[in-house]
């Protein structure tokens, strides 16, 4: 990658972001943050991230609400969207899918899961 990719890690648990954070910029990307899914659409809008990893249960909006309005905008729907989530249920999965999520990883991530998934979605 001639230019770092830049990921925005979606999750209202301080703990989660910073420890994608840290693995991310590990990797070599760049990162931004959102703690819900307000925060998460307007740091979308502003900075236009290669990647969202969204967790699904937040406050405010949740990642499902997210996904919904990122899918419905034109400039927006190409950006990949990885679930992020401790729902380990198909329900949730197939839920996330179909609303057009690219991916979708459990928690605990599993570093070696993660990189795989990125190299997947980023090239």
């Amino acid at each position: 990658m001639s230019q770092k990719a830049t990921v925005l890690v979606v999750d209202d648990e301080p703990y989660n972001v910073d420890v994608l954070q840290q693995e991310l910029e590990e990797l070599g990307y760049e990162t931004i943050t959102a703690s819900n899914g307000k925060e998460a659409l307007e740091q979308i809008k502003k900075h236009q991230p290669d990647l969202i990893l969204l967790d699904l249960m937040m406050p405010v909006l949740d990642g499902f609400a997210v996904l919904l309005e990122i899918k419905a905008d034109a400039f927006l729907r190409d950006i990949p969207v990885i679930i992020v989530s401790a729902e380990h249920d198909s329900k949730s999965v197939v839920k996330g899918i179909k609303q057009g999520a690219d991916d979708y990883i459990t928690k605990p991530i599993d570093s070696d899961h993660l990189q795989n998934k990125l190299k997947d979605h980023l090239g």
